[in-house]
């Protein structure tokens, strides 16, 4: 599962905790994030998306989300950014400072992210892409999507799944694939 998101995002600040949540509660599902810095929401949030990727780049996964769950915890919102400073283990708030300032590759990398957003035509925050990784099957959920919802785009894919399968044993009776 890969969450679309904009760390100024009102409804992302609400919506990624739950899913977060809920993943955790699933066996077979993982989540990926990908930042989509809205223009609405100015260079604030693009320096945020930043500031995160620069957590993961020098501290690794748990600094990565330590820094989304700072930013979402202290941010105001709406392009109003956030007080303070981020405290990501092992990770100086003047090393990420620096990084989101300067690494050339963590802007290429969000500006990638951005890029794979709009051509999935993705231009709202949160959205979320439920992906099967063995067919490459995929449902896109615009909004905060809730635990029944995610569930049965989960079911669908699943779903489809078999129905493919049954398809290409040529099996005729396929009453319940439509």
């Amino acid at each position: 599962m890969t969450e679309f998101a904009d760390l100024e995002c009102p409804y992302c600040k609400t919506y990624t905790p739950a899913l977060k949540t809920w993943i955790q509660q699933q066996k077979d599902v993982n989540l990926q994030w990908h930042h989509l810095p809205l223009d609405v929401h100015g260079p604030t949030a693009l320096h945020e998306a930043k500031l995160a990727e620069c957590a993961g780049a020098l501290g690794g996964a748990p600094a990565f989300w330590q820094a989304i769950d700072q930013i979402f915890d202290r941010t105001r919102s709406n392009g109003e950014g956030f007080n303070g400073h981020l405290n990501v283990v092992d990770v100086t708030y003047q090393d990420l400072l620096s990084c989101a300032a300067t690494d050339k590759v963590i802007a290429r990398h969000v500006g990638q992210q951005v890029e794979e957003a709009l051509k999935a035509g993705i231009t709202a925050t949160p959205t979320v892409i439920i992906k099967d990784n063995t067919t490459g099957s995929s449902v896109k959920l615009e909004g905060p999507a809730d635990g029944v919802l995610l569930l049965s785009a989960r079911d669908w894919l699943a779903q489809k799944k078999s129905c493919d399968a049954l398809q290409k044993s040529n099996v005729k009776s396929l009453s319940h694939c439509h």
